[in-house]
């Protein structure tokens, strides 16, 4: 899902000044994991890319560096630019 001011090709738009026309990408991916007992299973995790954005992009107030995928976790908060 693209996050941005662009309201004619984000799918959540932001209207905050501070938010670019293009800002952020939350993605799903499916990854695969280890379980206790040894073996491997599949399981889907959040992701979240900056684009590169003027006033970047920061989960729980820490920005995080463009062009680069962080997995999120529960509870974890975003703020794009400085919206609040």
């Amino acid at each position: 899902y693209l996050f941005g001011r662009d309201r004619l090709v984000a799918d959540i738009p932001v209207d905050h000044p501070s938010c670019s026309k293009q800002h952020a990408v939350f993605q799903y991916r499916l990854v695969d994991y280890k379980r206790n007992d040894g073996t491997t299973g599949r399981i889907v995790k959040p992701y979240i890319i900056d684009l590169n954005s003027t006033n970047g992009t920061y989960i729980n107030n820490s920005r995080i560096e463009p062009q680069r995928y962080y997995e999120l976790k529960e509870k974890d908060v975003l703020k794009f630019g400085f919206s609040s």
